[in-house]
């Protein structure tokens, strides 16, 4: 259905523009695009003193590795920088890793920047977004034009590296532009230089200053770089495509499926009143009241939670078991009778905070870093010892339990626990020893346990980058607004831009008062919570809802979600979260000639019409349009649907899903 100018497929002038950067870039050694102070002077790439060498491979038919080392030999320090280039898309990534291979502590090194580079260009443009924080501001893009002179300076807030900041931007030039990705699990920064003819651009870890000892090794952010050339929509799709090719986790080696989640548990905080009993009983009710889920949530509040007067409370996390008092047999039974119905075990964890008094803290103070003004302590996984620990620990909790689905979470700011216990001359030794033993505990899990996957949350969303990405998927993007229609829509368009896997609820708030998970059930609901996975927000205890109406809504999610994930993505209204406007958007997928077009008309709008000039449209095509809640059809001419658009008239507070396809591909309704 697209045309050959709207089509997000690699096309010969992305792989060109992307050729004429990265040549320069990684042509030669002293060329490569890392800079460090080491001993006061100032190092761009690997000098030609230090006797670099390259190798290349090919890693398969679409990615190439090319491997730069080299090492001062009056200090003993080495540097690696490992370059992969894809050939199915224009971007190349790289990091640079830096090793004392002396037999005493290096001179200082600091500033040491994952990317030092210049983009030639013409009136750039800088397109950011502001992360997550649990506000309504959340998730907010931004858009800067970049005058000659003008510096753009980024960081996030206390360690989590999407917390008041995120780590993906846009350049646009005249004509072509970037998309950059800064892969750091912890306080990175960014800043933007605008030259006369061109932007510079530096990132890293935001505070290096230190010694290596012998033997040490740190690392720098993974820097990612997407060219295309056209707009910004080609510019989204194109890395959505790259996405799914090869950041999303592949469970068992297939692709990741779109998922139905449900849970349920007793009145408490989070499920610090889930029990073995209820657990099994609640699973069997949403299967007799014809609801099958794909996913059985158990959240914070399993494991032995209690303070001084034995009263459960979730955050106090340090003892990872199932509570004997609530699951004498542990999770296995849950998990045995999920599989029945077709459904994996999701268990949530936050092994890096550790509360006083729990098993970690009595047993092993040694492991835990601590910070002024904070109860938490914050488990070292940067110390070797401790992290193999919490491997091995947390892989038998996965396979006694059955837990397919190993859900992290991380409800405090890091930075001052690393950064106070450094000495001047080790400042961000702590972070980048930690970030290392992070991404290896992740690596280990999935290596140790096949098909398992991971869902990355830190106090919603504050922690995913694209390191992270790549071993997870962020189910839980915000602890902000669950049930706040307009801003959840804001937060989504933002979303699928750059992270096309995440998870919402059908919670409406509007009708319950923020009360985080009281439900009442309408299809307005749903139609606010198509995404990937959908979280069915159905209280099981309950028999006064139309469950009727729940079947049929999430028929239609399963419709819509695969395109959700797979499809192009045009937003047809702007950036906005005001209940006086309509949210609509289009999912396409080419190849196959479908998608969806979806008109949200919110509450207070006075606009009882909304019309959608779909993208790609072929003058000489038609098109069968399908309300799958309605039973409508619309048949259109493709030069009609051009001129004159798709009307969608809805009343206030109601949604509706078109689903099209050309008539010559359209297969049986």
């Amino acid at each position: 259905m697209k045309t050959t100018n709207d089509t997000p497929i690699t096309k010969p002038e992305d792989m060109s523009t992307n050729r004429a950067w990265a040549t320069r870039a990684f042509s030669n050694a002293a060329d490569l695009p890392i800079s460090l102070v080491l001993d006061g002077q100032a190092i761009h790439g690997i000098p030609a003193a230090w006797q670099p060498v390259v190798n290349r491979r090919r890693i398969d038919a679409n990615i190439t590795e090319t491997i730069f080392e080299g090492t001062d030999s009056g200090t003993g320090l080495n540097v690696r920088v490992e370059c992969t280039e894809y050939r199915d898309y224009p971007v190349v990534e790289w990091v640079a890793w830096m090793t004392n291979t002396g037999h005493a502590p290096t001179p200082v090194i600091r500033d040491i920047r994952a990317m030092d580079m210049t983009f030639k260009g013409t009136a750039p443009v800088l397109y950011h977004c502001n992360g997550d924080y649990y506000s309504v501001d959340g998730y907010t893009p931004q858009e800067l034009p970049l005058n000659a002179g003008d510096t753009a300076a980024f960081a996030p807030n206390g360690g989590r590296p999407c917390d008041g900041a995120f780590p993906y931007y846009r350049v646009m030039f005249e004509g072509w532009g970037l998309s950059i990705a800064i892969g750091w699990p912890a306080q990175w920064a960014a800043s933007f230089n605008a030259l006369a003819d061109g932007v510079q651009i530096l990132a890293g870890q935001e505070k290096t200053n230190l010694r290596l000892m012998p033997g040490e090794r740190i690392r720098t952010p993974r820097m990612t770089v997407m060219s295309w050339s056209g707009d910004g929509s080609r510019a989204v799709n194109l890395w959505r495509r790259w996405y799914l090719a090869h950041i999303l986790p592949r469970p068992n080696g297939q692709p990741m499926p779109t998922l139905l989640a449900c849970a349920a548990t007793d009145e408490g905080e989070e499920f610090t009143a889930a029990t073995e009993e209820n657990q099994i009983r609640y699973i069997e009710k949403f299967n007799q009241h014809g609801i099958h889920p794909d996913v059985w949530w158990i959240d914070a509040g399993w494991y032995p939670c209690y303070n001084k007067d034995h009263v459960r409370r979730w955050w106090i996390t340090g003892t990872w078991k199932p509570d004997p008092e609530r699951f004498p047999n542990g999770l296995k039974p849950i998990s045995d009778r999920a599989a029945q119905d077709g459904a994996d075990l999701l268990v949530w964890f936050e092994p890096e905070r550790v509360q006083p008094g729990t098993a970690l803290d009595v047993e092993h103070p040694g492991w835990l870093l601590r910070a002024p003004d904070s109860d938490n302590g914050l488990l070292n996984l940067g110390n070797p010892e401790c992290r193999q620990w919490l491997t091995d620990h947390v892989c038998k909790l996965i396979q006694d339990n059955g837990i397919k689905i190993y859900r992290q979470d991380h409800n405090f700011p890091p930075l001052e626990h690393w950064r106070k216990n450094e000495t001047e001359d080790r400042q961000g030794m702590n972070e980048n020893l930690h970030v290392q033993g992070y991404l290896r505990f992740w690596d280990d899990l999935l290596a140790r346990n096949p098909g398992l996957w991971i869902d990355s949350c830190a106090s919603g969303g504050r922690r995913n980058d694209l390191e992270t990405m790549r071993r997870s998927v962020p189910l839980h993007y915000t602890d902000y607004g669950y049930g706040d229609h307009p801003v959840k829509l804001a937060f989504h368009r933002t979303l699928y831009e750059w992270i096309p896997y995440f998870k919402e609820c059908t919670l409406s708030w509007d009708l319950t008062g923020n009360e985080r998970f009281d439900n009442q059930l309408d299809s307005f609901s749903f139609h606010c919570g198509m995404a990937p996975m959908l979280f069915a927000t159905l209280d099981i205890r309950r028999d006064d809802y139309d469950y009727a109406l729940a079947r049929k809504m999430l028929a239609i999610w399963r419709s819509a979600s695969d395109l959700i994930l797979h499809g192009d993505y045009y937003p047809h209204t702007p950036f906005h979260k005001s209940a006086e406007k309509w949210v609509a958007w289009q999912f396409d997928r080419p190849e196959t000639g479908e998608g969806f077009l979806q008109g949200i008309r919110l509450p207070a709008s006075p606009q009882e019409t909304t019309t959608i000039h779909p993208k790609g449209v072929h003058a000489n095509a038609s098109y069968v349009f399908t309300n799958a809640e309605t039973d409508e059809r619309r048949d259109i001419a493709g030069e009609a649907l051009m001129r004159e658009g798709f009307t969608m008239a809805l009343p206030a507070r109601s949604g509706a899903i078109w689903f099209y396809c050309q008539v010559a591909q359209c297969p049986e309704r």
